[in-house]
């Protein structure tokens, strides 16, 4: 099942850079769902499907590692949708080259290099 390519899923257990990177997408004329955990995030991936998914690796609970060992398991389709959020480069290196995720955004990251990430990751589902 694949998802909508405009509908994004946006984990980030800091509010203020869910909700900037929320808005920005949502101007860019996305269908933007936001989750502050990875808990949360399941919940949605149970029940929703998306065309890219914008994870952050470190948070309390249920970190990203956790979400993409979720994906694996139940929604292996998805795993080349995923753009890691992190200033933890490596893990999010090793996540890369394990196959899970498709692409990397370091912490801090520019709107502009954003939304182009979004913009490859849109165009690679069409392929």
């Amino acid at each position: 099942m694949n998802g909508d390519s405009r509908k994004i899923l946006v984990i980030d257990d800091d509010d203020s850079i869910r909700l900037m990177v929320e808005r920005v997408l949502r101007r860019e004329n996305y269908e933007v769902d936001g989750a502050r955990n990875g808990f949360e995030a399941i919940e949605k991936l149970q029940h929703n499907d998306y065309g890219t998914i914008l994870l952050d690796l470190m948070m309390p609970g249920m970190d990203g590692l956790g979400v993409l060992d979720f994906l694996e398991s139940h929604r292996p389709e998805l795993g080349r949708s995923v753009i890691v959020m992190t200033a933890h480069i490596s893990a999010a290196a090793e996540a890369r080259r394990s196959g899970k995720v498709a692409r990397v955004l370091a912490k801090p990251f520019d709107l502009g290099d954003l939304i182009a990430e979004v913009r490859a990751a849109e165009r690679a589902q069409s392929r």
